[in-house]
């Protein structure tokens, strides 16, 4: 898809209240796509609606919702349905994590974790194929992570929920492409936003964070040459051939060095 060719035409981006949901919603914006911004954070929305409507005259739909809550999706889609919104392009962006050690987190949390990064991705898919395929040509972005390419001591829920993101994407890209919707299943590398906060991150092997206006950017970049996968993050390559090739016992180890807690936690 082109995205000139998406002007007036609405993008419902999740997690848009900060970061890449963020910064998406600002980039599509600028194209003239109209907005429909879904995230907890009420007041956040409300700025950031007000600036996209201000500097670029596009309608932005304000939706505070909790995406792991029962029958959320379908409230959504109900509440556009009435509205007359018909959505061209979906950015699943809402996720978080956790650091640490795995019983040191309440089950209740990954139970959240589970419902919003895998389940609600899910079910918006499937509630909004309707809207997407009445277009010409239409945009799914699932967004990932490198974690999903290797199992993460002590961000073991995380990585798993992002590993079931990728092989889904790809495995819808598959199924959809034919129908005119391009599933992109976007990689970013550790990114300035909230989420090392949300997540508890402490000191480790990971060092520098990308911008959230490259890596918007680069995703946005790569929709007219349908690409299923977009990859921003460094050193993936290398990651996916060390766990392809070496031996379970050894890249558990080696990644669990990386992610291991300061001594104490």
């Amino acid at each position: 898809m082109k995205l000139e060719e998406a002007k007036g035409n609405w993008a419902l981006v999740t997690g848009a209240s900060s970061g890449i949901g963020r910064e998406f919603a600002l980039q599509l914006a600028a194209v003239g796509m109209n907005m429909v911004l879904v995230a907890r954070r009420k007041p956040l929305l409300d700025i950031l609606g007000s600036k996209l409507s201000q500097r670029y005259e596009v309608r932005a739909l304000i939706l505070p919702v909790d995406l792991s809550r029962t029958n959320a999706i379908s409230e959504i889609r109900s509440h556009l349905v009435t509205e007359g919104v018909k959505v061209r392009m979906l950015v699943n962006n809402a996720a978080f994590g956790r650091w640490g050690r795995f019983e040191a987190t309440p089950a209740e949390v990954y139970e959240e974790m589970i419902r919003l990064n895998e389940m609600a991705m899910v079910s918006l898919c499937h509630h909004f194929l309707e809207d997407l395929s009445s277009f010409p040509t239409s945009v799914i972005i699932n967004v990932s992570s490198p974690a999903a390419y290797n199992p993460i001591p002590y961000m073991a829920v995380y990585a798993a929920t992002k590993a079931f993101v990728s092989s889904f994407s790809q495995a819808l890209y598959g199924e959809w492409r034919d129908r005119g919707v391009l599933v992109q299943t976007l990689v970013p590398g550790p990114t300035e936003t909230e989420f090392d906060t949300v997540a508890g991150a402490y000191a480790s092997a990971l060092k520098g964070r990308e911008s959230t206006d490259t890596v918007v950017k680069t995703s946005l970049a790569h929709l007219a040459g349908d690409a299923p996968l977009v990859i921003t993050a460094k050193g993936t390559y290398k990651q996916r051939v060390f766990t392809a090739l070496f031996p379970v016992k050894m890249v558990i180890k080696t990644v669990a060095r990386m992610f291991q807690p300061p001594k104490g936690n």
